[in-house]
């Protein structure tokens, strides 16, 4: 059976948005329905009561997320309600229950939709003018903002939503799932931070370096080079410069409670063979065991001689090899197996260095 599409729709309550707003939404519930779309909101009455409206004047089904536990709270228009007894915590079911979020004028709840949308990659479209927020907030990939939206504008509007679903990649970690501290800067000046919507233009220039393509090749587009932008994605720094990335996932099970590399990128070719690499494995390594986590892997592609040395530099030992692990333009490659314990953590002076690219 195909799953149903939705769209969650923001906005503010009875006497929180003008007429002009609220025909605006009765016409994209329109649009969104005629398109398939059911709609999802916090059933409160204004922009959801208004979009409601539209969805259901052409046969489209609603679903209000009431914040308390009285059915008779939805607003006429609502197909199912659902009483979540949560108050504002329902905020986070409407968040992740659409495909994407619209959200139109609103007050103090509007605002702290947006703002979880935006931090959790959500594809989102703004309507209107929401004072509190600046433009540098809503500069990320995922969203789009329509300062002065027109209610004749509707089917547009709903094709520019269209068009951020289509190109985005949603984060493969939830947001507060960092298991190391970002903003750490070493003796050298080698830093980590986390990812920012401002670093797309660094993972643009990354995947069209040809170094780069020759073992890991992405659409450079906005929506999937997005999907950096999380907690677990530390940008490396020098001196407080953007030089590359370093990207790592957890394993699940308790039991083995360890962290792989995915990703480990010096940008530029100029930055190469400098050690920045190298010391920003073991600035991230330290920080790893600090946390109580016992062990770290990688797997490198086996003929990515360069990033085989830098993980050997700082530290971590071949393990074994992975026969036909990765599959790259059709073809299967080999990877090898490497990992770090506390005791292998190298702590000397290190020799040159001709970081690329390591990834697992």
């Amino acid at each position: 059976m195909t799953r149903r599409r939705a769209i969650a729709i923001l906005g503010g309550r009875p006497g929180n948005a003008g007429a002009d707003v609220l025909r605006l939404a009765e016409l994209i519930g329109k649009e969104l329905a005629q398109r398939g779309y059911g709609l999802v909101s916090g059933g409160e009455g204004g922009v959801a009561a208004a979009a409601n409206k539209g969805c259901r004047a052409v046969g489209g089904d609603t679903l209000a997320l009431l914040k308390w536990n009285r059915l008779s709270d939805a607003e006429e228009g609502t197909t199912w309600a659902l009483p979540t007894s949560m108050d504002l915590a329902r905020s986070n079911i409407l968040n992740w229950c659409g495909d994407g979020v619209i959200a139109f004028e609103g007050r103090y709840g509007t605002l702290t939709e947006i703002g979880l949308a935006l931090d959790t990659g959500r594809p989102l479209l703004v309507l209107g003018n929401h004072p509190f927020l600046t433009a540098e907030a809503l500069a990320a990939p995922t969203c789009r903002v329509v300062p002065d939206p027109r209610p004749e504008d509707a089917a547009r509007l709903v094709d520019l939503l269209e068009t951020l679903i289509e190109a985005g990649e949603q984060a493969s970690v939830r947001p507060g799932a960092a298991v190391v501290e970002d903003d750490q800067v070493d003796e050298s000046g080698i830093g980590l931070r986390r990812s920012i919507p401002e670093d797309i233009e660094l993972f643009r220039r990354t995947f069209g370096d040809a170094d780069v393509l020759a073992w890991r090749a992405l659409e450079p587009s906005d929506g999937v080079l997005s999907r950096f932008q999380h907690e677990r994605c530390l940008v490396m720094l020098e001196r407080n410069r953007p030089v590359g990335f370093l990207e790592y996932r957890t394993e699940t099970d308790p039991q083995f409670d360890h962290i792989q590399v995915e990703a480990l990128v010096v940008s530029d070719a100029a930055d190469r063979g400098r050690e920045i690499g190298t010391r920003a494995l073991r600035l991230f390594a330290g920080s790893v065991f600090a946390a109580g986590r016992h062990r770290i892997t990688a797997a490198p592609n086996s003929g990515n001689r360069a990033a085989v040395r830098c993980l050997e530099k700082a530290g971590f030992r071949q393990v074994g090899r992975m026969r036909a692990h990765e599959r790259y333009r059709g073809k299967w490659r080999d990877a090898l197996l490497m990992d770090l314990v506390p005791s292998d953590l190298a702590d000397r002076a290190s020799g040159p260095s001709h970081t690329a690219v390591g990834h697992g």
